[in-house]
């Protein structure tokens, strides 16, 4: 399934479906307002809109993002275990009310 030049204006209680040959594709799109308990497990998010929504109780592991618009996106009861972020600005982002820039600065200062 490709979702191409689209605005989503609600999912809820979804299933992406896949095609056999890996996950969906949501390109060039804006998605917006509630994403709640839905299952994109494997889809390609490229040059997407996700910015200012809320994600909560969904399955997007072994998902893929590049070139996606989070800012000011909320992930609650989600599991991150095994994500990597490459070449990715972090301004502001925060993780349990603590900011990525500045551990990833002590960080770097205190584990040479």
């Amino acid at each position: 399934m490709t979702i191409k030049n689209e605005k989503i204006e609600r999912m809820t209680d979804c299933t992406v479906m896949k095609p056999t040959d890996g996950g969906a594709e949501i390109k060039t799109s804006r998605v917006c307002a509630v994403v709640s308990e839905c299952d994109f497990e494997g889809s390609c998010f490229e040059q997407t809109n996700i910015s200012g929504n809320h994600f909560a109780s969904s399955d997007m592991s072994g998902d893929y993002f590049e070139e996606v618009n989070l800012s000011g996106a909320s992930f609650e009861g989600c599991d991150l275990s095994g994500v990597e972020l490459t070449d990715c600005r972090l301004d502001g982002m925060t993780v349990n009310g603590y900011d990525i820039s500045e551990l990833i600065g002590f960080y770097k200062n205190n584990h040479k």
